[in-house]
Order: C-alpha cells, then sequence, then structure tokens
C-alpha cells in the first residue's frame, strides 16, 4: 500500500523555479518598470536635460524662464513615451516566451533548458558590461547612438543577476544567503536604476538637440509678432525694426515687428528674429509685463510703417 501511494503520488513542484529562472530577472526588470518614483524621477530628468539643451540651441539659459515641474514632465512624457512603449512591448515578448515554454516543456527539460540559459545570460551580461563601462570614460564613438550604452548596461546587470542566482540556486545557497539575496536585489535595482538614467540623460539631449532644429526650421512659418511697448526695448536684429509712434497720447510709444514668439514661460516672453538662424542669431528674453502689447499676424506679413 506504501509502494502504491509513493509509485500514484504526484511530483512535488520544484520549489526553485519561483524563486529562480527568468522569472527572477524578468521581476528585477519589472521592479524597476513599476517603481512609480523612479519613472517619474526618469521623465522629470529626460525633461530637464531635454529644456536645458533645446535652449540652448537659441542660446538662452533655461533658468531665466522659471519652467514648472509640469511643463519640464510633460516634456519628458512626450520624448520618452516612444522608448518606454518599445521596452513594455520588448519586456511582454520576453515573459509571453518564458510562460509558454515553461507550460510547454516538462519540469526535467525546463531545467536543462534553465542551466543552459544560465552561462549564456553571465557570458552576455560581462560582455555588455565589458563593452558599456569603457565608454563612461570615452563616450565620442557612440554620440550617435544615444541612449544604447545605457541601456547595454542596465540589461548586462539584468542578465548577471539572473545568471547569479541560477548558480546560487543549483549550488545548494539559495536559502541560507537571505539576506545576501536581499542585497543583491537592491544592488541589482540601483545598477539598473543608474543605466536608466544614463540612458534617458544621452537620449534626451539627442532629442532636445534634434528639437532644436525642427524648431528653427519652423521659424520663418511662424505667425509674425508686433510688439507694442510703453517704453523703448532697444530690440536690435537682423529684420527687427523699432518704430518710434508719433501720437502723443499713445499708449504704446514704440513698435517692433520682424519678430517670432518662441515661447511664454516663467512670465517670460522669448523673442527670436524672423530670420534667426543658430550660426547668427539673437533671442531676445522680455519679462511678461502690462506695458506691453503683442499682435500676431500671418508669417511674412508686413505691418504698416508708422503706428
Amino acid at each position: 500500500m506504501t509502494r502504491r501511494a509513493a509509485a500514484t503520488a504526484p511530483a512535488a513542484p520544484d520549489p526553485v523555479e519561483p524563486r529562480t529562472g527568468p522569472a527572477r530577472a524578468l521581476r528585477i526588470v519589472a521592479s524597476v518598470v513599476a517603481n512609480t518614483t523612479l519613472l517619474t524621477a526618469l521623465l522629470y530628468f529626460f525633461g530637464l536635460v531635454a529644456t536645458q539643451v533645446f535652449f540652448a540651441h537659441f542660446r538662452v539659459h533655461y533658468t531665466l524662464l522659471s519652467q514648472t515641474p509640469d511643463e519640464i514632465l510633460a516634456r519628458g512624457a512626450d520624448g520618452l513615451f516612444l522608448p518606454l512603449a518599445a521596452i513594455a512591448i520588448a519586456v511582454l515578448v520576453v515573459t509571453f516566451l518564458a510562460r509558454y515554454l515553461r507550460t510547454r516543456l516538462s519540469a526535467r527539460r525546463w531545467g536543462a533548458f534553465l542551466r543552459v540559459c544560465t552561462p549564456v545570460a553571465a557570458v552576455l551580461g560581462l560582455a555588455l558590461l565589458a563593452v558599456t563601462v569603457p565608454i563612461t570614460v570615452d563616450p565620442g564613438p557612440w554620440r550617435a547612438y544615444p541612449g544604447l550604452p545605457g541601456l547595454g548596461f542596465a540589461a548586462g546587470v539584468v542578465l548577471l543577476a539572473f545568471a547569479w542566482r541560477r548558480w546560487s540556486v543549483t549550488a545548494g545557497r539559495g536559502r541560507k544567503g537571505a539576506v545576501f539575496g536581499v542585497a543583491e536585489s537592491v544592488a541589482a535595482f540601483l545598477l539598473v536604476s543608474i543605466g536608466l538614467f544614463w540612458a534617458v540623460g544621452d537620449y534626451s539631449s539627442a532629442v532636445g538637440t534634434r528639437r532644436g532644429f525642427e524648431v528653427e526650421a519652423r521659424v520663418p512659418d511662424m505667425p509674425g509678432v508686433v510688439v507694442y511697448s510703453t517704453e523703448s526695448l532697444t530690440l536690435s536684429g537682423e529684420g527687427v525694426r523699432q518704430v518710434a509712434c508719433g501720437q502723443p497720447d499713445a499708449a504704446y510709444k514704440y513698435r517692433y515687428d520682424g519678430l517670432k514668439l518662441l515661447l511664454q514661460s516663467g512670465g517670460q516672453y522669448v523673442f527670436l528674429p524672423a530670420t534667426w538662424r543658430s550660426s547668427a542669431g539673437t533671442a531676445f528674453v522680455v519679462p511678461r509685463t502690462d506695458s506691453l502689447r503683442l499682435e500676431f499676424g500671418p508669417a511674412g506679413s508686413t505691418p504698416p510703417p508708422t503706428c
């Protein structure tokens, strides 16, 4: 009776699988992606770097405009929308593939598959770290691939964490090193976060530069701006004209045309000459006050010669 019961008893579930294998590596990725604080920090960091680079293209220091956190976060969400979608799709594909293989393979074959994946993951992880770490010293050759070094570093850490945990469990050290396991998870989380910030910093700088050139190309097609002022603003630049209003009872004594409005933020207007070029152009930062009045017209429109 005892032998028959033992023969028909179902096989004990693998106690290793829930804590190891692809699930362990995917949990590290999920813990990073699902962390709202980290995501918010990444979005803000992206928006901040992109803001700095964008306004530097127009030779305006971004601190003059007092950009609000909402503006910076919106710029970060706009720039990271496609990269985050691509990363989420990649994680879903890996997760679905791992679950599919786990359900299709027997426990013995699944264990053999993990034993093959462990050294492969270790080699790939070491290779990624060996390639990406030296880039911190000389990033020049990789400037054409913004974001990839940081993502490679983060992926290398995840692969090494997976391989190390698999080796620890198969060597019988999984339960004995619980404290070390927590420390390893925290270290892996921090290193993956560093890789993500690295990738975001590089990519946001490239996005800020690209957006600057895109806006520069659209300057001639922007609506024309005529600025009326109660006092002389002494704006001078290529194509910018100051007209003194002759009426003695006029509320606004001076008019400036040949301008385009780049944006208004933090109580400041940023104007560009209609012929602004990054090679030779001046941007004007003018405080937004009641002494100014703005009129907008079609691009290329010519205002009257007098006020």
